[in-house]
């Protein structure tokens, strides 16, 4: 239980009233900051006269890998003592931060106990340092696979809204993928495109190519898939038949190579096109059985001829979660991303894909997705938890952030413009006019909170 506590107080603002005192930390930064690098921590409390005299006060410093800045074990309960200058409300302190992980800072009354014997604390801060290359990206949160009114989604829902409801529930971008219909997304950029928001949409769609159940994401692609095998069709045809003739009869059943290179084909037209290609829900259920034939699924997720497959996807997520370890464990690292494949708005927000990335160009984007730098999330809304699966390490950094960074003021600010957003896509014209003060906040943090 006192870890359990200890997680629900650790936060970035913390209002402490033990024994009388009103101080409390009002912000902090930067909270990410480079590894084996000494940094200058900042630290602004509200009502700071009443906290006691510098002379009075420690503050305290502890690594989570458990070791000091030195190398040195610290024992369990040990903290490190850091130097400090307390000016008017304002404490700055420089402090070594070993390694890439999660580090404590917290302003004490070593002389004051509270009620149970221990400390007075005054204030938490939680930081994370990051080695070069994670330290150059910056981490986005998106919605990739999603259906509007424009296909089987509901008949009320624009693809407009569904982007808006994105922002309102904390991403940063979303892709609208109705099935066969590329003009959905185009017409959510256009709506967007208009708009003083920073909420970012990009062309996609779900792809359903002639004679081949296997149902495919075209992310980002320059050109619709849909119009491509429909008006070139012939081409279409002869890429299916060479890439068949290519499989091996001892891999996989006969009857199933027609599916298999025509989503290789698909595949690869996706990337020509400059898009990212994307094997959907390969645990998908309908009417009791798995929506194309398990040789061919898992063919297709051993080939791994795809940039990236859902992991999370509605029902299927749990042999998804399974099936995707185990081939991280045989060294097949396909990149995975998570989705709700939502057809309502109501039903967003329960699964998305963190990416790191340079920027929210999706050039960046699509190269961070082949690289890996993604990894698919799930959250449960009844619990308030998030669930990272993918490689440890960006895996460790997202739980920082699902904790100690979105809730502090990137969700919230996100909530406030997505409120607007949905009625500025509804044609609200006040709406829109009170979007233009809020555009550049969330951007601004990334500029606040990453070290110089």
């Amino acid at each position: 239980m006192r870890f359990r506590k200890d997680v629900f107080t650790c936060t970035i603002v913390v209002l402490l009233t033990t024994l009388g005192l009103h101080a409390a930390l009002k912000d902090a930064w930067p909270q990410f900051v480079r590894a084996d690098q000494k940094t200058e921590i900042t630290m602004v409390f509200t009502d700071a006269a009443e906290l006691p005299k510098h002379e009075e006060l420690t503050l305290q410093y502890v690594c989570a890998d458990g070791l000091r800045g030195d190398g040195q074990v610290l024992s369990r309960t040990q903290y490190e003592k850091i130097p400090f200058e307390i000016k008017g409300d304002t404490l700055t302190a420089t402090v070594l931060f070993r390694g890439e992980t999660e580090h404590t800072l917290r302003l004490v009354s070593p002389h004051q106990t509270s009620g149970m014997g221990k400390p007075v604390i005054h204030g938490f801060f939680k930081l994370y340092s990051l080695k070069p290359d994670f330290f150059a990206l910056r981490p986005y949160k998106g919605e990739l696979h999603m259906h509007s009114k424009f296909s089987d989604g509901r008949k009320d829902e624009t693809p407009a809204h569904m982007v808006a409801t994105c922002r309102k529930l904390g991403h940063d971008f979303a892709i609208e993928t109705d099935h066969n219909r590329y003009d959905a997304s185009q017409e959510a950029m256009s709506v967007f495109a208009k708009l003083p928001t920073d909420m970012r949409c990009f062309p996609g769609e779900e792809v359903h190519s002639p004679g081949n159940n296997v149902h495919i994401l075209s992310l980002g692609a320059s050109a619709s898939i849909k119009d491509w095998f429909t008006e070139q069709r012939a081409e279409y045809d002869k890429a299916v038949a060479a890439e068949k003739a290519l499989i091996d009869a001892k891999e996989l059943p006969k009857a199933l190579h027609y599916q298999a290179a025509a989503s290789v084909v698909v595949w690869n037209k996706i990337r020509e096109l400059g898009g990212v290609a994307v094997y959907c829900h390969p645990y998908w259920r309908p009417a009791n059985r798995q929506y194309i034939p398990a040789a061919l699924s898992d063919y297709l997720l051993l080939k791994g001829q795809f940039d990236a497959f859902e992991v999370l996807n509605c029902s299927s997520s749990d042999l998804g979660i399974l099936h995707y370890h185990e081939l991280r464990a045989q060294g097949r690292n396909w990149p995975g991303i998570g989705v709700t494949d939502a057809h309502a708005s109501a039903n967003l927000g329960r699964a998305y894909t963190l990416i790191l990335s340079e920027s929210l160009s999706f050039n960046d984007i699509a190269a961070n997705i082949r690289k890996g730098n993604c990894i698919a999330v799930e959250f449960d809304p009844t619990t308030k938890q998030h669930r990272a699966h993918g490689n440890f390490r960006l895996g460790r950094f997202a739980i920082f952030l699902f904790t100690h960074y979105y809730p502090r003021q990137h969700d919230k600010l996100c909530a406030e413009e997505g409120e607007l957003l949905i009625k500025a896509v509804a044609g609200d014209t006040a709406a829109i006019e009170a979007l233009k003060p809020l555009q550049g906040r969330v951007p601004a943090l990334f500029d606040k909170y990453w070290a110089k």
